[in-house]
């Protein structure tokens, strides 16, 4: 019995990928690419020890992979100076959100050519922030942060950096 209802199950999935008809616009689905902004972006501690109250130092690196120029929207990335958002996902050891408390960037109107960055091929960008200001990092631990730029404004996540509280 189990045979047969095996043979059944194989013989409706070979039937089912011999259909030939294109798909209809229901099922059609446009995908966007993985790394919609070709640059790499790696953040670096400034130390790995902080003590509490003191600032912690986040530099964000953008490193342009391409031989062309990339021009990128600054928005509510540290590449708009303080204007920053919750673009950092911060966790502590047992999983856990740090909650942001900065202030939300706001922006009105369209994106204008004072909004836009570019880097040239080869090229790297430098952003040197102090993060404690804009999270609640107010105990004793071990922390990791990443860049959450799909989320912001498509530049690619970075990897996690790590750093303690003391």
């Amino acid at each position: 019995m189990r045979n047969i209802l095996l043979a059944f199950c194989w013989c409706t999935i070979l039937m089912s990928c011999q259909n030939n008809r294109p798909p209809t616009a229901e099922t059609t689905l446009s995908l966007p690419t993985a790394q919609v902004v070709p640059l790499n972006v790696t953040l670096n501690m400034g130390q790995a020890n902080y003590q509490l109250g003191q600032p912690i130092i986040l530099r964000m690196v953008l490193k342009n992979n391409t031989s062309e120029t990339v021009t990128f929207c600054k928005l509510n990335s540290p590449a708009n100076d303080l204007h920053w958002s919750n673009c950092f996902e911060i966790k502590d050891i047992k999983g856990n959100n740090i909650a942001f408390i900065g202030k939300t960037a706001t922006y009105e109107g369209p994106i204008e050519d004072k909004d836009l960055i570019s880097i040239e091929g080869g090229g790297t960008r430098l952003y040197t922030i102090d993060i404690r200001p804009m999270y609640v990092l107010n105990q004793i631990g071990t922390y990791k942060i990443r860049f959450i730029g799909d989320q912001i404004n498509l530049l690619p996540n970075s990897l996690p950096a790590q750093f303690m509280l003391k």
